[in-house]
């Protein structure tokens, strides 16, 4: 790709998916979640001359809960998920406190705007963060005094240049909707009573699991006495994480889920941001078979035998379910990958197109499992240069507002 002319220099924000990690957490500084064992991607991306930045958002938590999160890290405070949120779902209103690390985000000058880029279920939290920016919510506005809400819930902020998901759970897996309520209640209760045990051990320095705000576990910072906890006392939080239709990430990726929490969006029509949906598809079609390349990671190979023996009559009589659904990246559908199907969107035909602000562009399927974007089992310098042209592209992109 040609070198384009940089009409600007917004910071990128890097937002990890289901059970990912991020800069706050050790593990990233050992095994990169942006480039796996193969290379560090934020580092590449800085010596480039990217201001960009890979947070920690809670590997466990709701679209939502993860976009105050971002907002609190972004500008600095305590998070607030809002009054009626967390009366409705049953945790804790407020959350940890955060310095801030682009305090005049929003403000003219280099931080005018930012870029978001949501893989896997960052996707969720990049629509989230997207419909809250812009318009706010109402129900946070009608149950709020006026004092005490979060500028999140405002609305009204035009404040992202792009916003891209990558492999993103937009509209769903099948994966997800095969496991159904039951098994991934089950599943819930495997995994956050595992992480009970040891979260409030010096494990959360390695890995945080955020679930402070459940009564899960301790918040890591106020720790003095990091020790084994008996996970018993802390079940009743888990429950509660559990029994939650939305505010859950197992059943928030789940396909009939996702079309109800993009039926409740408004949408960005008349944003001056641009949105991409990258997409990925390492199958094939053979002998009525929808089957896994073989440059396809074996994680996601076992996955991708759940998506291609759905046959969901549910699914194919309410959600439009047909062999178009049947390629993935080994864990999302590729229409699961795609632009919210409620939302205005284009199909792009190249990496060249003249771009407009507003609408959804699903950028051409490419040859990627879901570990791909992470590096994982890529070749480090065609991984490094396929994001050196991502930021390249936001970088030419003139403000919306502009045009």
């Amino acid at each position: 790709m040609a070198n384009k002319e940089r009409l600007n220099h917004y910071p990128s924000i890097f937002i990890h998916g289901f059970e990912g990690y991020g800069c706050y957490d050790k593990t990233d500084y050992v095994m990169h979640y942006w480039g796996m064992f193969r290379g560090d991607l934020m580092k590449h991306l800085r010596d480039q001359g990217y201001e960009v930045y890979n947070p920690s958002v809670g590997p466990f938590h709701s679209g939502w809960d993860r976009s105050c999160e971002l907002y609190a890290i972004l500008k600095g405070g305590t998070v607030d998920y809002g009054k009626v949120h967390s009366e409705k779902y049953g945790h804790a209103r407020y959350g940890r406190t955060y310095p801030g690390i682009l305090k005049d985000w929003g403000e003219e000058g280099p931080h005018k705007k930012i870029n978001i880029l949501g893989h896997s279920f960052g996707g969720p939290t990049v629509l989230a963060f997207s419909e809250l920016l812009y318009n706010g919510s109402e129900e946070e506005r009608a149950g709020t005094p006026a004092d005490e809400l979060s500028p999140l819930f405002e609305g009204g902020h035009d404040w992202l240049h792009t916003a891209t998901t990558m492999s993103g759970v937009n509209n769903g897996t099948t994966v997800a909707t095969i496991l159904g309520n039951k098994p991934a209640d089950f599943l819930t209760d495997v995994i956050l009573g595992i992480v009970t045990a040891v979260a409030n051990t010096n494990f959360s320095k390695w890995y945080d699991p955020h679930l402070d705000i459940w009564g899960v576990m301790d918040e890591p910072a106020k720790l003095s006495n990091r020790e084994f906890r008996n996970p018993l006392p802390y079940m009743k939080g888990v429950k509660r994480y559990a029994a939650n239709r939305v505010d859950n990430i197992l059943h928030e990726m789940m396909v009939p889920v996702c079309f109800e929490i993009n039926g409740m969006r408004k949408g960005i029509t008349g944003s001056n941001a641009y949105y991409f949906c990258r997409r990925g598809n390492r199958t094939h079609y053979s002998n009525g078979m929808q089957l896994p390349n073989k440059n396809m990671c074996l994680l996601m190979m076992a996955a991708s035998s759940i998506v291609n023996i759905n046959r969901s009559k549910t699914l194919k009589k309410n959600y439009g379910f047909d062999k178009t659904w049947l390629p993935s990246d080994g864990l999302v559908n590729v229409p699961g990958q795609s632009a919210p199907l409620n939302q205005p969107s284009i199909d792009a035909t190249s990496e060249d197109m003249d771009f407009k602000p507003g609408i959804w562009y699903n950028m051409p399927v490419e040859d990627k499992d879901h570990m791909s974007w992470m590096g994982y089992r890529e070749r480090i310098q065609p991984y490094y240069d396929y994001f050196d042209n991502l930021m390249e592209t936001f970088a030419s992109l003139p403000d919306g507002e502009d045009l």
